[in-house]
């Protein structure tokens, strides 16, 4: 890559830690989608990217909220992640072997969807769920993260139907990713080989920005309501998804 290509990546990284940490998820969402877009990254070593900065965001706040960590619920939702990941990465080797403009139409409407899913169905909190909710939730969020690494929405809406406190809520989806995302890295290098790790090391180098992001978010989340960011993040996650999924019906 030239080094306006990595100015870009870094931006990316910056506003998806921003985003993240302003409204509490949305970091694939934001930077996986941007990236296939915007730069010339094959698609496994993008989610490899994003999901290593990721890593990195989420260990900060297992750090800052381990005495909220429900630890044997995160572990059992990762290990359920772990084996759903396989299926996630063969679904990728398909969807790899598409033309770049099928790869972006396919990534801008799984963009869609997962918004369209955390708009529309809002569950009413309750101190306990049936196992099988679970189950298709943990499930659900491994295939995706295999197949484009936006794996979060899923979590985040079994999450949102507990009547659980922020700290809690938040301290679980940390653990949970920091958990499997090692896990995601080495069944991707071993599926896509060396170049994944060239992206896992251009990920350490971007740490400070992704910590300077989350930062930022911080205070931006501080200062203006949570429902406004989110429904904003929304509208933005959405023109980025449309703007993947239109161009190319154009050119027809």
């Amino acid at each position: 890559m030239e080094i306006y290509h990595y100015i870009l990546v870094g931006l990316i990284v910056f506003l998806a830690g921003l985003l993240q940490s302003a409204i509490g998820f949305g970091y694939a969402l934001f930077a996986t989608p941007l990236l296939v877009l915007l730069t010339k990254i094959p698609l496994p070593n993008i989610i490899t990217l994003v999901a290593a900065c990721s890593f990195f965001q989420s260990l900060f706040g297992v750090i800052e909220l381990r005495q909220h960590v429900p630890w044997r619920l995160s572990m059992t939702a990762t290990i359920v992640r772990a084996l759903s990941l396989i299926l996630g990465i063969l679904l990728l080797k398909i969807l790899v072997g598409l033309s770049t403009q099928h790869i972006r139409m396919a990534i801008g409407c799984i963009l869609c969807g997962l918004v369209a899913l955390q708009l529309l169905y809002r569950p009413a909190p309750r101190p306990k769920l049936h196992w099988a909710w679970g189950g298709l939730a943990f499930v659900s969020s491994g295939v995706l993260a295999g197949l484009c690494g936006m794996g979060g929405p899923p979590l985040v809406i079994w999450v949102m139907a507990h009547d659980w406190s922020n700290p809690k809520s938040r301290a679980f989806l940390f653990a949970t990713f920091t958990a499997a995302i090692p896990i995601q890295l080495v069944m991707l290098g071993i599926s896509f080989g060396r170049s994944i790790l060239e992206s896992c090391l251009l990920a350490v180098l971007l740490t400070p920005v992704v910590y300077l992001g989350s930062a930022v978010g911080l205070a931006i989340g501080r200062r203006i309501s949570k429902e406004r960011l989110r429904y904003l993040a929304y509208a933005v996650l959405l023109i980025i998804g449309i703007s993947a999924i239109i161009p190319p019906f154009l050119k027809k």
